[in-house]
């Protein structure tokens, strides 16, 4: 079922007879609790329960919006449902009911290419030794007066220095301190940039070990990547709202915060393993200003990792570094033909620049080669 929201009964009658005629077999509509119309287009498919099927109901869903774009409409979600659910479906009645003569919406032709081989990267050698990492400054931060998920954030400092006293709860203090607080469901707080410096300092005291570190680096780009995520995944929201396109809360201070990052970062690139400078690579790339001057570096770690997922996310990550947007882009259309975590509309976020868009699918899909 796609659904879209159009501003009156007659757009919602437009809107529902033109979905007919492109395909579906049934169109109800209904006046919307929050104002406009809600359109209701039924396919029954069926369609491959894989990527294909996937990409397949998400080629349909675009065609459809902008048929209900054409009356003033924009997406509003939908649903899947198993062919045992179809019958149900069919008794749903409406004030606006359009049927038609055809079993269903014509169905793109989608092919998904093999992937090339995930080449596991090495944490190793670690010249990392055990100590207590001091967080210089980490008092000076008005801590209680910030937010994060769950209010207050005077719990942040005692979790930092749970980390930096090497804690054996590693892992929950981790997802403690940004999976439930800081980076709660993807969002940004306003104690997230503040807490950023001092995963840094972690990472430089070289008394981390590797498989730790890399933990650290991750969350900065996790973090890092909230803004791109929100700037690609509202982009068509805010242009059928006629709204201009802005990042959310706090995403822009936390993307400059993890940029500051960076220059640090990058002077470890000898010390680090192959497994850390793959991460090392993706970061600078996010942030070209200073990641270009590990382009050298960055081009050589992609010739050893030629022919592997890895080797082609860097690829990508050296064409952002040179500021390459429409090359970039390219290659990022690339890796969403193999890549099945990575969705196709990503490359098509209206009012996204190129270098944004593949920035967002370098980022996201360096994250899935994580083991």
């Amino acid at each position: 079922m796609h659904d879209f929201v159009v501003p009156d009964e007659v757009a919602a009658q437009a809107s529902a007879e033109e979905l007919v005629a492109y395909g579906f077999p049934r169109v109800l509509a209904r006046p919307h609790p929050d104002g406009g119309w809600l359109v209701m287009a039924l396919d029954e498919g069926p369609y491959p329960v894989d990527t294909v099927g996937h990409r397949q109901i998400e080629a349909v869903s675009r065609e459809a919006a902008a048929i209900a774009r054409a009356h003033g409409g924009r997406p509003s979600g939908g649903s899947r449902f198993d062919v045992s659910r179809i019958a149900e479906h069919r008794t749903w009645t409406a004030p606006i009911e359009v049927t038609g003569t055809k079993a269903r919406p014509p169905v793109p032709e989608v092919t998904v290419v093999p992937a090339p081989p995930l080449e596991p990267l090495a944490l190793t050698p670690d010249f990392s030794g055990p100590a207590t990492v001091k967080l210089t400054g980490l008092d000076d931060v008005p801590w209680a007066d910030l937010k994060h998920a769950h209010g207050s954030a005077d719990d942040v400092p005692d979790l930092l220095r749970e980390l930096a006293g090497g804690t054996q709860e590693w892992n929950g203090v981790l997802d403690e301190l940004f999976g439930d607080n800081l980076l709660h469901q993807g969002d940004c707080y306003e104690a997230t940039a503040p807490a950023l410096p001092f995963l840094t300092e972690l990472i430089v005291a070289d008394v981390v070990p590797a498989r730790q570190r890399r933990d650290l680096y991750l969350w900065l780009m996790v973090a890092g990547g909230r803004r791109n995520d929100n700037l690609v995944g509202f982009a068509e929201f805010a242009r059928d709202k006629g709204e201009p396109l802005q990042p959310g809360a706090w995403t822009e201070e936390v993307f400059r915060t993890v940029g500051d990052q960076v220059p640090v970062l990058l002077h470890r690139w000898d010390a680090e393993p192959q497994g850390i400078r793959f991460l090392l690579a993706v970061l600078a790339a996010q942030h070209p200003g200073h990641g270009v001057r590990a382009a050298d570096r960055i081009a050589a770690l992609a010739a050893e990792l030629d022919g592997t997922q890895q080797g082609a996310y860097l690829r990508l990550a050296l064409e952002l570094v040179h500021g390459r947007g429409g090359r970039a882009l390219a290659l990022a259309t690339e890796i969403v033909g193999w890549a099945d975590r990575l969705e196709p509309e990503w490359l098509e976020a209206p009012g996204v620049p190129d270098e944004i868009k593949a920035a967002h699918v370098l980022a996201e899909g360096a994250l899935s080669t994580i083991e």
